[in-house]
């Protein structure tokens, strides 16, 4: 068995309009396209008929800016939390430049994540009855002139000073030498968000948390994180980049304020952003334990581009050139460092900035986490993974490539503003951003316990905004069962461990085997294949492989290469419309490690990649009647992302 594909569904590319959780084969549901009631409109994951399964998958976004963050404000964003959860929900908001989106299918969860920097101070500026009204800097925050000019400049003179400090400080401009005004304001503000948050929230329905964005982007690298209470009690106020100016003290903040019964976790974001100090390869001991409890998961892809992996920083794997900001490939040996068509991997000694660093992207991560768990005891790199939006629209879950409206207010607002180069030299292009991701849970109930549970134990996947469902276990012996005749949950719940927990070894076992199933989107593209990466330590050296697990259209992966043929999948560029009839409503199977080494640590994640569409640049190409950008590319392969499943030898 090892290293083999027992089954694989049959090829078909017609989606059932009702995606059902679990297990079941796409033919147990048998729900007309036609079919589109009220309850299939607002709840994206109506359960399966015959099925009891005690979890399914529920879709959200955790990193979701309205008009209270500063940055949101000052591009003419009008969509406060009020009006963000709505819109989750389903209904139509109107945003910048008087823009009118609806979601196709209502949300499960989300979490409204304002910026904790310059909540209070923001308020304070627009309020008319306090002595902070009148100031310069407060005129420009409300841009009362509507020139773009003055977002600039609260950009260069404001956020970026501040966020960048080592030692930030309250903006004295606004805050004066006595800075409780704003203290006293941004407590005030973090209540009204909780209260906004409570009023949404609606167990069995729709889930909301309390939860804000920590913004240190201390020395300009990107340190951000999303923090999300599990419950209604929360701390008095937010703790922002003023008060914790790093991670760790941000961790110890944290556990320090939210004791029991109040429960937080923190999720950071745009390691791709971070030159590295994301995930650093030396942390203490007790930073390292910290990080464990309070960081279990990660933003794996967002507007601001994916941090899975890149081709040539650290891996040989041809589909991590995906959705990246920084695309310019890697420089060969022979490359000088003068070059501006390559980009050089980061060495000792090398200025920032003028290099990429391979801690910048999970998959290293994961990879180094295995090796400081060697060293410390503890792995502080064991991370699920999520996904989410970034929206300063506050839309969340807004992601659809053939609806793209932008992310960022005014700034991105127009095929005009997308394509031109940012104001602030700093930012990327608006064309190189992506249409954003969505977080999905396995949970028994869409309810705050149930879902941020499924957060904690990190069984979660991450989706580039399409609604694949995913499931993945791991275990030592699944039984003899044909899969198109396995109950693939209850083996894997009974038998294994889902994805992102820890697989204990077990006794006279010759490797581990997994079981993965994946269902198209109903409105998404065929699924083309399923891939597992794994890592692992050998001789002090970490190592990673990827395997073509599963292909659509009866194909079966190269026993020496472990990819899938190409299934002919195309699309029309002048019209967006596949061409061809390729690709898989579902594609499950059941594998053994053939390498597997019991001495050695490892994870094990599943990849799923739909047939190639258009991207959201290409569909607004054709709508403008222009040649799509050039620097972008065309099409797109929509994915989803497991957590992973790790293997200790000693355990």
């Amino acid at each position: 068995m090892a290293g083999s594909l027992v089954f694989l569904a049959a090829c078909t590319v017609e989606a059932p309009e009702s995606i059902g959780s679990g297990a079941a084969p796409a033919a147990d549901v048998e729900i007309p396209a036609a079919q589109k009631s009220t309850e299939q409109k607002n709840h994206s994951t109506p359960a399966v008929a015959g099925r009891d399964l005690k979890r399914r998958p529920w879709f959200g976004d955790l990193h979701v800016h309205s008009s209270w963050s500063l940055d949101s404000y000052i591009n003419f964003n009008p969509v406060d939390p009020e009006q963000a959860y709505r819109f989750a929900r389903g209904e139509e908001v109107s945003i910048a430049g008087g823009r009118r989106l609806q979601l196709a299918s209502a949300l499960d969860f989300a979490a409204v994540t304002d910026h904790a920097e310059y909540l209070g101070e923001l308020s304070l500026c627009l309020d008319e009855e306090t002595a902070q009204y009148t100031l310069p800097l407060c005129r420009d925050i409300r841009n009362e002139t509507e020139q773009q000019a003055l977002v600039t400049r609260v950009y260069k003179e404001l956020i970026i000073p501040d966020v960048s400090s080592p030692d930030p400080q309250r903006q004295g401009a606004i805050c004066g030498a006595d800075k409780r005004a704003c203290e006293e304001r941004a407590r005030n503000m973090w209540q009204r968000l909780i209260a906004v948050a409570d009023a949404h929230n609606d167990p069995g329905r729709f889930t909301t948390f309390a939860a804000y964005e920590w913004t240190g982007n201390t020395d300009g690298n990107n340190l951000h994180r999303n923090v999300i209470f599990s419950n209604q009690h929360v701390p008095a106020r937010p703790i922002s980049h003023f008060e914790a100016s790093t991670p760790a003290l941000l961790w110890r903040q944290l556990k320090e304020s939210c004791r029991p019964p109040c429960a937080v976790l923190a999720i950071p974001h745009n390691a791709n952003q971070s030159r590295g100090r994301q995930f650093p390869s030396s942390l203490s001991q007790e930073d390292a334990q910290l990080r464990s409890e309070l960081e279990p998961l990660v933003e794996l892809i967002q507007g601001k581009g994916n941090s899975e992996c890149k081709m040539g920083v650290g891996t040989a794997d041809e589909y991590c050139n995906f959705e990246l900001l920084e695309r310019r490939p890697v420089c060969s040996d022979d490359n000088t460092t003068q070059a501006t068509d390559c980009i050089r991997v980061c060495r000792a000694g090398d200025e920032p900035g003028t290099c990429i660093h391979a801690n910048s992207y999970l998959r290293n991560a994961l990879k180094e986490g295995l090796r400081l768990e060697e060293a410390l005891g503890v792995n502080p790199y064991r991370f699920g993974v999520i996904a989410g939006t970034d929206t300063h629209n506050g839309t969340p879950g807004a992601t659809d490539e053939r609806n793209y409206m932008g992310l960022f207010g005014a700034e991105d607002a127009t095929p005009a503003a997308r394509a031109r180069l940012p104001a602030i030299k700093a930012f990327k292009p608006p064309r190189l951003h992506s249409a954003a991701g969505l977080a999905a849970v396995w949970a028994e109930e869409n309810t705050r316990a149930s879902i941020f549970a499924a957060l904690a134990r990190r069984e979660t996947f991450a989706t580039s905004g399409t609604r694949i469902i995913l499931r993945f276990f791991g275990g030592w012996d699944f039984g003899n069962d044909r899969l198109d005749d396995m109950d693939i949950a209850r083996h894997g719940y009974q038998r294994g461990v889902a994805m992102g927990a820890a697989l204990p070894r077990a006794a006279g076992q010759d490797a581990p085997e997994f079981l993965f199933w994946a269902m198209k989107a109903a409105d998404g593209a065929p699924l083309q294949r399923v891939q597992l990466i794994k890592g692992w330590r050998e001789q002090g050296e970490s190592r990673e492989a990827t395997y073509d697990l599963a292909c659509s259209d009866g194909l079966v992966p190269d026993a020496r290469s472990h990819r899938c043929p190409d299934n002919g999948a195309a699309v029309d560029l002048n019209t967006c419309a596949a061409s061809g009839d390729t690709g898989a409503v579902e594609l499950k199977g059941r594998w053994q490690d053939p390498d597997f080494d019991a001495s050695q640590a490892a994870f094990y994640y599943i990849r799923v990649l739909e047939n190639p569409s258009c991207r959201w640049s290409t569909w607004e190409a054709l709508r403008e009647g222009r040649p799509p950008f050039e620097d972008v590319p065309p099409l797109i392969q929509e994915r989803a992302w497991s957590s992973a499943i790790w293997y200790r030898p000693d355990v």
